[in-house]
């Protein structure tokens, strides 16, 4: 017996509702059809940088992908980490879909939110075996309440489940990134079919590697993904995979203003809750320093350094949520080390070296939502002349410093001196949570 299956997948959203309305005619076009269509999301679809999402800890998320008919859907780092645990152990409450999710655990075992593995059975009886796996953040998800485990390992394993080997045909959902998609392919045959996603990769018609095939459809909802596959008697007889640019779907009337009111929506849900009200509006410079006390207080640290364009906007002299959202979008949390002065020296050396290269770009991803870097500020030293001068009330003899950062600049790859010491993650506050304490006096 002939039949076909359609997939209609989306990855990597990050928030950016602008596309949602072509995402959602496309997948409503083309479920207009005679194949049985299945519709997944492959994680990173909430983003905190959103105020609606911020707003809602990402229900608003998932009430979109309700709406888009969405059956089956893992979890981004933007989700497993980027919310606290409380929140995404309420993420789904209303979801309409099912979590998949093979290597994430507690204490208590898998959550109960997701299960390990799906199998779905076609209307003609086939069976196809859904697995997840989210990329393995060892160091931030367990801070956050989770074990998060080595994803390839647990595919190993899941796919020795007798469900699974029983099954007609094994469909990967990764947000795992491009390279260990392509070692899975290579190294994991049982795999029929890797929907991929982490790494923002497009694969406009597909690849195969060693029989499997691979998909994915970039970030922000700029492609939208479609995969039919036809079977004869449940086995494979053709694939076809494409990634649809969103930009070439027809707009409509009305599509701007749906994005504008989302975030408007957000805004004013924010704008309810009132932090504080400063004595006058304060310069950018004087909001730097702020953030900084806050960073210090917060991590009870000795010394501090940030970049200004964490700042993206100064504060209003009426702080809300909605005013601090927008001054401090970033999806970044702190960190704090424990360094001696001879390690705080090499540090400084190396970001103060690369102050002028890095202030005017326009840094992308690691948390960071802001337009440039800016410059380098410090709290509890000043750095002149390739020497510290301490703030003696702050370190006074001690031989060890307590430093504080943005996890920023712990991941991203420009500070070695940063990603080579060890850390103290701070969990669950993201930065601009930190700073909305320090403003109402509660650290």
């Amino acid at each position: 017996m002939k039949e076909q299956i359609r997939i209609l997948h989306i990855n990597d959203l990050h928030s950016h509702f602008e596309a949602y309305p072509k995402i959602k005619r496309f997948f409503d076009e083309q479920s207009k059809t005679d194949k049985e269509v299945l519709k997944c999301d492959l994680g990173d679809n909430v983003d905190k940088s959103h105020p609606l999402t911020d707003a809602t800890a990402g229900k608003a998320n998932v009430a979109l992908m309700n709406d888009l008919g969405i059956d089956f859907a893992t979890v981004g780092n933007n989700e497993g980490i980027g919310l606290a645990k409380s929140e995404i152990n309420q993420l789904y409450e209303k979801a309409d879909f099912q979590v998949v999710l093979g290597n994430l655990t507690d204490r208590n075992g898998r959550p109960a939110w997701a299960e390990p593995y799906v199998i779905y059975e076609t209307e003609a009886g086939t069976k196809i075996a859904f697995l997840a796996y989210t990329f393995p953040y060892y160091k931030t998800y367990q801070p956050n309440g989770w074990q998060v485990h080595d994803a390839i390992a647990s595919l190993k394993r899941d796919l020795t489940l007798p469900e699974v080997k029983k099954a007609d045909f094994r469909i990967l959902l990764s947000h795992l990134g491009i390279r260990l998609d392509e070692k899975i392919a290579r190294d994991v045959p049982e795999v029929d079919l890797i929907i991929g996603a982490h790494t923002h990769h497009v694969f406009e018609e597909g690849e195969v590697i060693k029989g499997t095939y691979l998909a994915a459809a970039g970030r922000y909802g700029d492609h939208v993904g479609q995969i039919d596959l036809t079977f004869k008697d449940r086995v494979l007889t053709d694939m076809a995979i494409e990634a649809v640019s969103v930009s070439d779907l027809d707009a409509e009337k009305g599509d701007a203003d749906f994005a504008a009111e989302l975030f408007q929506e957000g805004e004013r849900q924010l704008a309810e809750d009132l932090v504080c009200k400063l004595s006058r509006k304060p310069t950018q410079k004087e909001c730097a320093e702020m953030v900084m006390e806050a960073m210090l207080k917060s991590a009870d640290a000795d010394v501090t350094i940030i970049n200004s364009g964490l700042v993206v906007e100064p504060f209003e002299q009426t702080v809300t949520k909605a005013s601090l959202h927008q001054s401090l979008p970033h999806q970044m949390r702190l960190v704090k080390f424990q360094v001696t002065k001879a390690e705080l020296l090499d540090i400084c050396r190396d970001i103060f070296s690369q102050a002028n290269l890095l202030a005017h770009q326009q840094i992308r991803g690691m948390g960071f939502r802001g337009r440039q870097f800016g410059k380098i500020m410090t709290n509890g030293f000043t750095y002149k002349n390739a020497k510290i001068v301490y703030n003696d009330k702050a370190t006074g003899k001690k031989d060890k410093v307590s430093l504080v950062l943005v996890d920023q600049y712990y991941f991203a790859p420009y500070f070695t001196s940063v990603n080579s010491l060890q850390g103290q993650l701070l969990f669950p506050d993201l930065l601009r949570q930190t700073v909305e304490k320090y403003l109402r006096g509660d650290l």
